[in-house]
């Protein structure tokens, strides 16, 4: 009799999580983790969340409940994936990782947008060498791995064309949402 107790239990979870699920047709979720051992360049893991909601829910397609992970990583653990996913040594600035192709129907409840990886030191380094505003730099890497999270690609010219026509457009109209006081 317990374990079919037990069992009514996770019914009534799951049934209560499918009917929020149900409930929450246009959510877009965005979860921001910071696996940084030494947070050297700060930034408002808030102000990160908002900024790729905004891009999110602009972009993406209307596919709801959504969901996307924006992962912030050192030198070390990006180079180990640049390795492992792209055969390229050493750290980049931001890695891609699609869930769900963005063009095909399914049944499932959440559409899984993927993974965005960025490395915070690598996007410090290239905002100084650009003589950008360091969380603009990183506005451009997330709305970069976003973009290819929906299937953009800068392989071919006017592929690379479109796509930064696109980051500049989504930048632009989202960016005070992710610079704070700075703007």
């Amino acid at each position: 009799m317990k374990m079919l107790v037990g069992n009514l239990k996770k019914i009534a979870v799951v049934t209560n999580l499918l009917e929020e699920i149900s409930d929450a047709n246009d959510e877009t979720y965005v979860d921001v983790i910071d696996k940084r051992l030494e947070k050297t360049n700060e930034i408002s893991l808030e102000a990160l969340e908002k900024f790729a909601r905004k891009i999110v829910e602009e972009i993406a397609p209307n596919k709801r409940p959504l969901e996307l992970n924006v992962f912030l990583l050192d030198l070390e653990e990006i180079s180990v994936l640049n390795k492992k996913y792209l055969s390229k040594s050493g750290p980049t600035d931001v890695l891609a990782f699609p869930i769900d192709d963005p063009d095909s129907e399914t049944d499932d409840p959440v559409y899984l947008m993927g993974d965005v990886c960025i490395c915070l030191e690598v996007a410090a380094y290239q905002a100084e060498e650009k003589g950008l505003n360091f969380k603009d730099e990183v506005a451009l890497l997330l709305t970069h791995g976003i973009l290819h999270l929906l299937g953009y690609d800068h392989y071919e010219k006017s592929a690379e064309v479109e796509m930064k026509k696109t980051e500049n457009i989504l930048i632009e109209r989202h960016a005070k949402h992710l610079r704070g006081d700075d703007a």
